[in-house]
């Protein structure tokens, strides 16, 4: 017996060991290519050179318009109404910023005494 057929074999005996590898019960649903509606929706065709030289640009102005305010709702009013200015505290200076300082402009930290004018 080749390898092949003796796996094969194996292959058989555990699909037939029972319920355990049993088909599941629950009907299943078949999910055909053409049933999605946006398949049968019209869509403009440029296939033609005259049709692709005929298709107009879109217009940015035209489409872009105007924002406009919206109004606030009333929870909104309510939450802006009860609402207190507040401030976060700021937060501790860098521990290197000095070093770093002196690494970056060492001329600006020299004593006045040597520095050339």
């Amino acid at each position: 017996m080749s390898t092949t057929s003796t796996s094969l074999a194996a292959l058989a005996a555990l699909c037939m060991a029972g319920p355990a590898l049993a088909a599941p019960q629950d009907p299943t649903t078949s999910i055909k290519r053409d049933t999605d509606p946006a398949r049968t929706l019209a869509e403009p065709s440029y296939q033609t050179r005259e049709q692709r030289l005929n298709a107009k640009p879109l217009d940015w102005n035209a489409t872009t318009g105007k924002p406009r305010r919206k109004a606030q709702t009333a929870a909104e009013k309510k939450a802006l109404a009860g609402a207190k200015p507040e401030h976060a505290e700021g937060g501790a200076p860098d521990p290197k910023a000095d070093e770093e300082a002196r690494r970056l402009h060492p001329d600006d930290w020299k004593a006045p005494e040597q520095q050339q004018r």
